[in-house]
């Protein structure tokens, strides 16, 4: 199975996520990239204009998801 990479991206700031998750599929990496938003904002992270991008093994971003 593949692995992703979950990298915030915002306007002033990024978070890269070196280590990254193994999942089946792109449209899982999708749903678990809307599950890290969803905790990010519930801990108080409301950076404006921010995306989480989810990156394939290759570096190649499959999806960006806005905040």
């Amino acid at each position: 199975m593949p692995r992703y990479h979950f990298v915030v991206q915002a306007a002033d700031h990024s978070h890269d996520d070196p280590d990254g998750l193994i999942l089946p599929n792109p449209d899982d990496a999708r749903e678990y990239g809307r599950r890290i938003i969803g905790e990010l904002k519930q801990g108080g992270y409301h950076p404006h204009g921010a995306t989480l991008r989810v990156l394939d093994e290759n570096g190649q971003t499959v999806h960006s998801i806005p905040f």
